[in-house]
């Protein structure tokens, strides 16, 4: 796993499922030999009104998606983003469902392979009872200016990833391959 980069990702959405709702903010990382080479963090305009719980949630309001590009916008930017990479995210397939939706719905496919922080925060931690992202902010002593912002979230992911890195050493390695999820 460490020669593919890795790409920390989260989003934010209008919703809890990718057939109603729609993507609202794309965080995400490159990291190629453990350093962070890119960053991508873009608002999105979901074409769709923002619920009231949610803008409380993440301070995205319909006002600050306005004029901001659409999913199709950015498809392209995204995709050269996401290439030849693998897609790492707390309960990854969540944002990943939401992306191989956006992207079909303009007519694309997405496939990439795929690895969740909380499944292997749960195999290095199987003590704990609770691997939501805010258990293990908590647990590590993470920083974090704006959780449930997009960019804020994938680099918490990223500091755990470090975390462990500098904790296990190249042991970490065997756990990521055993619970990575090839694309078809």
């Amino acid at each position: 796993m460490t020669h593919k980069p890795l790409i920390f990702l989260d989003i934010e959405t209008t919703g809890m499922g990718p057939a109603q709702s729609r993507i609202t903010e794309i965080g995400a990382l490159r990291v190629e030999n453990n350093q962070v080479v890119a960053k991508y963090s873009q608002l999105i305009n979901p074409e769709q009104p923002i619920p009231a719980f949610i803008t409380n949630m993440t301070g995205i309001s319909n006002d600050m998606v306005w004029e901001a590009p659409t999913f199709k916008g950015i498809a392209d930017d995204l995709e050269l983003f996401l290439s030849d990479a693998i897609f790492v995210a707390h309960n990854v397939n969540f944002d990943y469902r939401f992306i191989q939706a956006e992207f079909a719905r303009i007519g694309n496919a997405f496939s990439m392979d795929r690895m969740c922080s909380a499944r292997l925060s749960r195999k290095l931690y199987p003590e704990h009872r609770s691997h939501r992202l805010d258990k293990v902010i908590e647990r590590l002593g993470i920083s974090v200016e704006n959780r449930h912002r997009a960019l804020d979230d994938a680099e918490v992911i990223w500091k755990f990833y470090q975390s462990e890195l500098a904790r296990l050493g190249q042991d970490l390695f065997k756990h990521m391959d055993s619970l990575l999820v090839k694309s078809r």
